[in-house]
């Protein structure tokens, strides 16, 4: 095998291994090429059908891309069309995956393992792949849709989501009211747009673009052009990170890391994947919100938040305000229950959520006893200038100071309640001003 790695480039791209036909025998992609092709001279691999395929190839090349991003499409779409044994020999076609489109006014992507096996109940006419990496995928889909906007929304609603006030949702696509026909022709070019990029026709949709921003300037329907130039610098910013992938992943390892030591930490019987976060805000009583905040795998996932006006009446009693706010989530079994709960406060408000999920287990799960809602919960209590600051928990009797806490479940702790208190404040503030207007 040829081992001449010292012309090996550390940029991302798409790597081959040739056979001593020059056949392609497998291809992979990279953010270093020169990193991962060195890894292959490991002599302890582990893997005997990679072996196999380094004492067959007898060369190696690639191609350099701009981006990780275009490095995880390009080897889609050479995949696909090579068909290297060794690809298909080292990973099963169930363990790749692809995009599929939903064929309806406001089409919806799905990211599956199987594209021949579509949802019986929606009709997936075309799909995108094969991918290799997942992780590497959901990052992309999550940029473009800032920049080309989907509908994720599984019913229709009569408010704007949260999806459309952070600019990932159109709005129109997922209101109860009609949509125009002006209104599904701009969701559709977006999703179309989404299908340009992820088959590997960057240059032919930029080109496009350009000419519709030009066409647009030229009619002097200058909203339209600041609209498709914003578009275009924001593709040019995401290409251009070539690190964006790789860094999210990181964030990624990082979040996991956390939670199996808030798990060992907190002596929990399962991992906490989702964790909600509580916070109460108000003066006095007045204008009472509060706020609940999801973090997914160490991350928050903004598309589960939840807002909560106050409905009791009378002075500030933040325990009775957390109790109320809890027992109205519990009210809603279509949102997924969470592994653990994060609240602000001390013994007062532990016992008042502790009482709001027995209350609805009894009220549930009263016809079967075997049945039960056992949620671990979590009070943060904090001093001035964060002297003294514990945390109380339904998995252990003794509270544990901050401070002693592993620095990743400290930070995580502290980013949840940070979040929390951020988010409602923040409606808080909104109802103030408009009861001064």
């Amino acid at each position: 095998m040829i081992r001449n790695v010292k012309k090996i480039p550390k940029n991302s791209g798409v790597y081959f291994f040739r056979d001593k036909n020059r056949r392609v025998l497998y291809i992979g992609k990279a953010a270093n090429l020169k990193n991962r092709l060195n890894s292959y001279f490991n002599k302890n691999l582990g893997n005997p059908r990679l072996q196999k395929m380094l004492e067959t190839a007898k060369s190696i090349d690639w191609q350099e891309t701009g981006s990780e991003i275009e490095a995880l499409i390009l080897e889609s779409q050479l995949i696909k069309k090579c068909r290297p044994p060794f690809n298909i020999m080292l990973r099963d076609d169930k363990q790749y995956f692809y995009i599929g489109f939903t064929k309806e006014d406001f089409p919806k992507l799905i990211v599956t393992h199987q594209p021949s096996h579509p949802k019986p109940h929606t009709l997936y006419p075309s799909f995108i792949g094969p991918f290799t990496d997942g992780t590497a995928l959901r990052v992309t889909l999550k940029l473009l849709r800032r920049i080309f906007p989907y509908c994720t929304c599984k019913q229709k609603h009569n408010n704007y989501c949260l999806n459309y006030h952070i600019g990932n949702c159109s709005g129109f696509c997922c209101l109860k009211k009609e949509a125009s026909a002006k209104e599904i022709n701009s969701y559709k070019k977006n999703i179309v747009a989404i299908e340009e990029m992820l088959n590997g026709r960057k240059t032919s949709l930029i080109k496009k673009l350009e000419k519709d921003m030009a066409s647009a300037a030229k009619k002097k329907d200058f909203e339209r052009a600041i609209g498709l130039r914003d578009q275009l610098e924001k593709i040019k910013s995401v290409f251009e990170n070539s690190k964006i992938i790789r860094k999210l992943e990181l964030k990624n390892k990082e979040g996991t890391r956390g939670l199996d030591a808030l798990k060992k930490t907190l002596n929990l019987s399962t991992l906490p994947r989702r964790i909600e976060g509580y916070d109460v805000s108000n003066i006095q009583g007045e204008f009472a919100t509060s706020a609940m905040v999801v973090f997914i795998d160490g991350r928050p996932d903004k598309n589960e938040y939840r807002k909560f006006k106050i409905r009791i009446a009378g002075k500030s009693n933040d325990v009775a305000m957390l109790k109320e706010v809890l027992t109205r989530r519990f009210n809603h079994p279509e949102w997924r229950y969470p592994d653990l709960i994060l609240i602000d406060g001390g013994k007062g408000q532990l016992n008042a959520a502790r009482s709001a999920i027995f209350n609805f287990q009894f009220s549930i799960f009263k016809k079967n006893q075997n049945r039960k809602l056992n949620i671990p919960i979590i009070a943060l209590t904090k001093n001035e200038k964060h002297v003294g600051d514990h945390i109380l928990s339904t998995t252990r009797k003794a509270t544990i100071k901050i401070k002693k806490l592993p620095p990743v479940v400290r930070n995580l702790i502290l980013q949840i309640d940070a979040e929390a208190h951020r988010f409602a404040i923040g409606y808080y503030r909104k109802l103030h001003r408009e009861a001064q207007n």
